[in-house]
């Protein structure tokens, strides 16, 4: 049925999202640990934090280009081959497994975004928008996240 397909694909693809998301979690972590002091005000901390978030997710956009070229369930130029592929798998399973794998191989799909045209710098497209909203864009609930657990761990305490 298309919920069991959906389900196993979905868990086929779960350790790509796992191996491109922690790049981005281990670098806010170690920056906010290098970068931010305790004592300092909300308006420092909150420009520290979003400073971090920003510099992190510039870094790690070659990894999100990666997931989302994983997660694709096909490319243009590879609607043909999609055909192919399934008669693959009905004559040569194992063949289409070893396909299927190199598909959702973080270190592959980079590889073949580098060779598609202008080299790394497919690997950073849409870092602006990335940097943005990871920045701009969410970082700066973190303060506020902060003085909510700070009013509520007073208020019950």
């Amino acid at each position: 049925s298309d919920l069991s397909s959906w389900l196993k694909d979905s868990i086929a693809l779960l350790p790509a999202m796992i191996v491109t998301d922690i790049p981005y979690l281990l670098s806010r972590i170690f920056l906010n640990a290098a970068i931010l002091t305790s004592g300092e005000n909300l308006g420092t901390y909150e420009v520290e934090t979003i400073a971090v978030a920003c510099i992190c997710a510039f870094l790690t956009t070659p990894f999100d280009v990666a997931r989302t070229r994983i997660l694709l369930p096909t490319l243009p130029s590879e609607v043909e081959s999609d055909e192919s592929l399934q008669k693959l798998r009905l004559v040569a399973p194992s063949k289409y497994r070893e396909q299927r794998r190199q598909k959702v191989s973080v270190p592959l799909t980079m590889k073949r975004i580098v060779a598609e045209g202008n080299g790394v710098q497919n690997l950073y497209t849409g870092w602006l928008e990335r940097t943005v909203f990871l920045g701009l864009g969410r970082a700066w609930l973190d303060p506020l996240r902060i003085i909510g657990y700070l009013g509520l761990r007073d208020a019950i305490l």
